[in-house]
């Protein structure tokens, strides 16, 4: 792997989207680059899934180049970088880095989907027993062996959560202790948050609480990313998390 450096300019990019190499998307890689253009962005960073033993299907990795690498020389005037969401679990992460270790990707999400124990337990135990798995997965994720560049979605369990709408959030002052460890994990990695727009202001991610801890410690602003699975929500809200990151980080340079 030889992935973009740590202060590649990446403003007008949706350093977060996929296409119809995730399961669980169909979006043609032309579509992309539609909506890229009619967004106008720069360009974007293809992050397609791999989470291994939780898809009935793997990404068939020598078609995933040669398509994206006939997409990049087709438009030579977009930004177009290759890269992955790899999902990391404890059980399965030493496999999914022999798969992915010696592929030429310039950009990678690790990101915490699962934690220990089967899809349809993943709630039991009620909101703070959850969180806190949650957030000890995001730590365990925070070691994989693998070069990445950003953490995927923090917060992604609130997105699912089966909880009342009074008590779904994954605020910074419940969770503060796990949360700082890891901002300190980050730091120290040298890996960047994404501010994941899916699902507008109810579920931007990370939150403003935990973002403003984060940039106390010496945390940069996030990139952005849609997690867009269809057409319609490449850059979905960009220009809201833009104005919502300043308050935060101040304006982008």
């Amino acid at each position: 792997m030889d992935l973009l450096p740590y202060n590649t300019d990446l403003t007008g990019l949706d350093c977060h989207t996929h296409s119809r190499f995730s399961p669980d998307s169909d979006q043609t890689p032309e579509a992309l680059v539609k909506s890229a253009r009619a967004r106008g962005l720069r360009g974007f960073i293809i992050t397609d899934h791999i989470d291994v033993d939780r898809w009935s299907e793997e990404i068939d990795f020598i078609d995933y180049f040669k398509t994206w690498e006939r997409i990049r020389n087709a438009n030579p005037d977009l930004k177009i970088y290759i890269g992955l969401e790899a999902g990391f679990e404890l059980d399965t992460y030493k496999r999914t880095y022999d798969l992915i270790k010696k592929l030429p990707f310039e950009y990678i999400i690790t990101s915490v989907h699962y934690v220990p124990g089967p899809w349809y337990a993943q709630y039991d135990g009620g909101r703070i027993k959850t969180y806190e798995k949650y957030i000890d997965a995001v730590l365990d994720s925070l070691d994989a062996p693998w070069e990445f560049n950003t953490i995927g979605h923090f917060g992604f369990f609130e997105r699912y959560a089966p909880y009342p709408q009074s008590d779904w959030i994954m605020d910074y002052e419940s969770f503060a202790p796990l949360m700082n460890k890891v901002i300190k994990k980050a730091l120290a990695r040298g890996v960047r948050f994404e501010e994941n727009t899916k699902g507008g202001e109810t579920f931007r991610l990370p939150r403003a609480d935990f973002l403003q801890a984060y940039k106390a410690a010496g945390g940069v602003r996030p990139v952005l990313g849609s997690d867009a699975h269809s057409p319609d929500a490449v850059a979905h809200r960009f220009d809201e998390a833009a104005t919502f990151l300043d308050g935060i980080f101040g304006k982008a340079e």
